[in-house]
């Protein structure tokens, strides 16, 4: 797997926590999305591509070699660095800048999620007090310090749902998009929270915040 880093230029919580939480591979391929060349400068990340249509500097000056777009396009600053990401052959994504801020901006970025999926690709939104990121027809194993941890069905119905090692279990559930059954659940300590879901996409939330 080849994994591609994007920073964005959403607002970046506990940056320290969240670098803690990145382990950097040489084969990574960092991508600085519009105004994510501050957040790049932020977290002590040298981009290998800096992209957009760079109306998000707040009076920075344009990076050396970016590649700028005009602002009326049909794609996102972090969508265009997904589809550069999917050029360069990569297949796993770990988006930093991606959420808080713009609600519209950060509901197209799990979008983005289900793109990737689409895709056949992994994709995870961080920020250093959440993870944000999207399963289907498949599992995930969970090993975090997040309190929280909430399931939404992101296609109209989840089927076959099932959680473990959380406080509140599920069994073979079917959860749907127009009810919030699986919100504000919590890992067990020491133990490995695994969520399945055997029919439809499962978007999974984990937040440090009441």
């Amino acid at each position: 797997m080849k994994r591609c880093v994007i920073v964005a230029a959403g607002p970046v919580e506990a940056p320290e926590r969240l670098m803690e939480m990145w382990s950097p591979e040489k084969d990574d391929l960092i991508i600085a999305a519009d105004g994510g060349v501050r957040n790049a400068a932020l977290l002590g990340i040298s981009p290998h591509i800096v992209l957009g249509d760079m109306d998000s500097l707040d009076g920075m000056a344009v990076p050396e070699g970016a590649k700028v777009y005009p602002v009326r396009k049909d794609d996102t600053d972090t969508m265009l660095a997904v589809k550069t990401g999917l050029e360069k052959g990569c297949d796993e994504f770990l988006i930093f800048g991606a959420l808080g801020g713009r609600l519209d901006h950060t509901y197209a970025n799990i979008q983005t999620l289900a793109y990737l999926l689409d895709h056949d690709c992994s994709g995870t939104l961080l920020d250093g007090s959440h993870l944000c990121t999207m399963i289907r027809d498949g599992s995930i194993a969970l090993d975090t310090e997040f309190k929280y941890l909430s399931v939404f069905s992101y296609s109209d119905r989840c089927e076959g749902v099932s959680e473990s090692g959380v406080g509140y279990t599920l069994d073979g559930a079917e959860l749907t998009s127009g009810f919030p059954l699986g919100v504000s659940n919590y890992q067990l300590r020491d133990e490995r929270a695994v969520i399945t879901v055997d029919k439809g996409t499962l978007l999974l939330i984990l937040s440090e915040h009441l």
